[in-house]
């Protein structure tokens, strides 16, 4: 109603403007035909100028009704958005903080149970005389015996070692024979082959074969008594092999009956280890596994810990879209200053700049106003 009142007025207004010029014009020139031409050409221009002011008017308020009701949807459309994300934040931080208690009080549940287990295998094996303490002390015990029999074996190998080192002192009699053997050999040659030089040219005489053949008869006797010290060092030899094949003999059995003792000894004290190490096997398994499920859970829980990030991440966000806001409002007023004409806030860019900055699912389905749905997984989805 008063934006036509004030069309009217400015109508009216002008109207009367044109009449009083056409008046005025009319008392001064009288009723000639040029002062009534102009006097109604200043009523014509009132009446023009009075329309356009009113429709200049009509077309402000319009634009005026336009910004205010701009301005009032920019903000029912945004600022729900905004409240969305932020109750969003608080029932993830909510949600975050009770799983992370249930699952701490699991872990602490399990480690009771791991503990109660490990302790009530030790004292089986404590009651059951199977104490490491008594196991070591008899352990001891037996690897004494077996070190002990170990030792005698080994005199036994080094009497054996010691025969055969005396066989290098015949050894090398026996080289030292075979050289004066070679040696007669090799005269009896030489002397051979001046008889027969002799023997050549003596012809029937005779006379040097005599002589050569005399040495030869003294080297034949030498050859002899070398030969039997070669056989009198060899029956020496002899028996001394077949004594220390004795010995062998000897030490290979005593050698095998050790090597039994051993084995049943051994036998004895890995049986022995074996039981308690099935013991400790089986509580290392279940703590082992229990571990295992442990570590799964510190590590969900530890997933569990970054929603303080994703929801810091959020409120960012939506503080960042805020402080566009002022920004928008007085970029609206600087293009008003400079047109004239009012425009309204776009609040689909604003969100469309909001939106981009989504890196979460859960985000958009919150944008467009749906239901995040609660999930029992700690997986987060990103794009």
């Amino acid at each position: 109603m008063k934006n036509y009142q004030d069309s009217t007025l400015s109508l009216a207004y002008s109207l009367g403007l044109g009449v009083l010029g056409a008046v005025a014009v009319l008392a001064v020139g009288g009723l000639t035909l040029p002062a009534v031409l102009l006097s109604a050409l200043l009523l014509a221009s009132g009446a023009a100028l009075g329309k356009l002011q009113s429709a200049m008017h009509q077309r402000q308020n319009r634009q005026l009704a336009t910004y205010l009701e701009a301005q009032s949807g920019f903000a029912s459309e945004v600022i729900p958005v905004w409240k969305r994300h932020f109750e969003s934040s608080r029932d993830q931080m909510e949600t975050a903080v009770n799983q992370l208690s249930d699952r701490f009080g699991g872990i602490v549940d399990k480690l009771d149970v791991a503990l109660s287990a490990a302790t009530q295998e030790t004292d089986a094996v404590e009651s059951g005389g199977q104490g490491m303490s008594i196991l070591f002390s008899k352990s001891e015990q037996d690897l004494n015996a077996l070190i002990e029999t170990q030792q005698a074996s080994m005199g036994n190998m080094e009497s054996m070692l010691s025969k055969v080192q005396g066989l290098d002192r015949f050894i090398a009699e026996l080289h030292d024979m075979a050289a004066d053997v070679a040696r007669i050999a090799q005269q009896t040659n030489l002397l051979a082959l001046n008889a027969a030089i002799e023997a050549a040219r003596a012809g029937d005489l005779g006379r040097g074969f005599a002589v050569v053949a005399k040495e030869f008869r003294m080297l034949s006797q030498q050859s002899g008594d070398t030969g039997r010290k070669i056989a009198e060092k060899v029956n020496t030899i002899s028996a001394a092999i077949t004594e220390t094949c004795t010995v062998v003999r000897d030490a290979v059995a005593a050698e095998d009956q050790s090597l039994v003792t051993v084995h049943t000894t051994i036998n004895r004290v890995l049986g022995d280890f074996k039981g308690v190490t099935e013991v400790f096997q089986r509580s290392s398994n279940l703590l082992q596994d229990e571990s295992m499920s442990i570590q799964a859970e510190v590590n969900n829980a530890l997933v569990q810990l970054q929603f303080q990030d994703r929801v810091s991440q959020i409120m960012m966000q939506v503080l960042k879209n805020m402080d566009r806001m002022p920004e928008a409002l007085q970029q609206q007023h600087d293009d008003y200053l400079q047109t004239r004409i009012l425009q309204p806030l776009d609040p689909v860019e604003m969100l469309g700049e909001l939106k981009k900055t989504y890196v979460m699912a859960d985000q958009h389905v919150i944008h467009e106003g749906g239901q995040v749905e609660q999930k029992n997984t700690t997986d987060i989805s990103f794009f």
